[in-house]
């Protein structure tokens, strides 16, 4: 039903790929599969859904993993990146994501967010929906991610507050029209929280 949707004006996003000499870790890396489109066999695409990687068409290794218990040894990752897929996690399970993250990252592992600002729900809209146009070096990707609205506001300064209560520190961000950005590092000398 139509009316139950809410969409927002069409997003557009340039997109390149990420610098490392390591593997990249993609937290849900299915569907589009962007990172993984990126940067190939050096990613690790992880999702709790097979079949949005069985439909991903790019040379990654893909997963079926939650991110929120990542099954990686600690120190495995050079970079993780996150691309229109926090807005899928329930927002309660956002703090144990960055924890997990921060424990597979090497010191000085860099981490990558792209997402959306979801405002908060009226009450005839059930769905959310941002179109996106990505424009990546040799190609322009046209989608759309839909959501349940249901306790699903969040926007930049919503992570940044997550940020704060990790041992992440803010490299780079923006915000432009709907969507934003945030780049994290692990500090070279923190331990990984305790995630118990």
């Amino acid at each position: 039903m139509k009316e139950e949707y809410y969409t927002i004006e069409k997003q557009t996003i340039e997109m390149n790929p990420l610098e490392t000499n390591g593997f990249i870790l993609e937290i849900g890396g299915g569907g589009e599969g962007i990172i993984g489109r990126l940067n190939g066999r050096k990613v690790i695409a992880i999702d709790v859904r097979i079949e949005e990687l069985e439909e991903t068409k790019n040379d990654s290794l893909k997963v079926v993993m939650d991110a929120t218990d990542l099954k990686f040894l600690p120190s495995s990752f050079d970079v993780a990146a996150s691309f229109f897929s926090l807005m899928y996690i329930k927002n309660e399970h956002h703090l144990k994501t960055f924890k997990e993250v921060h424990k597979v990252l090497k010191d000085r592992g860099r981490f990558f967010i792209w997402d959306v600002r979801v405002p908060p729900k009226p009450m005839d809209k059930t769905i959310f929906v941002v179109p996106l146009e990505i424009l990546l070096p040799n190609k322009k990707v046209e989608t759309s991610y839909g959501i349940k609205w249901d306790n699903k506001e969040q926007d930049l300064e919503y992570f940044k507050g997550l940020v704060r209560r990790t041992d992440f520190k803010i490299v780079d961000e923006w915000s432009r029209d709907e969507i934003f950005y945030l780049e994290l590092m692990k500090h070279a000398s923190s331990t990984s929280p305790n995630t118990a």
